[in-house]
């Protein structure tokens, strides 16, 4: 008996660019969990207090997202990194085999 093919996924909507979202900026993954059954994320960043006096100015950790993914969604942004990490290494193999020892 021949197994039936496979439905076809419908195509995605097309994938909009409003100007108006913020871009975030993080120097650090400062948590990570599950919440629900989504994958929570806490991304920050260090800021500088401004200096009074002669004092040097205080570095504060301060979050700047929280991102909540689905089990979906976070399998995919792991694809996405992987693929990238992956396209940074081989362009980073050239460059560190030309390096004199």
């Amino acid at each position: 008996m021949a197994v039936p093919p496979a439905p076809i996924p419908p195509p995605k909507p097309r994938l909009e660019d409003p100007l108006q979202e913020r871009e975030i900026f993080a120097t650090e993954v400062a948590g990570v969990g599950a919440v629900h059954g989504n994958i929570a994320i806490t991304l920050a960043t260090i800021r500088f207090d401004e200096p009074i006096a002669a004092t040097a100015p205080k570095a504060r950790r301060v979050v700047t997202a929280r991102l909540v993914l689905t089990n979906v969604a976070a399998g995919q942004l792991l694809q996405s990194l992987q693929r990238l990490t992956t396209q940074l290494e081989a362009a980073a193999a050239p460059a560190a085999a030309k390096e004199p020892n």
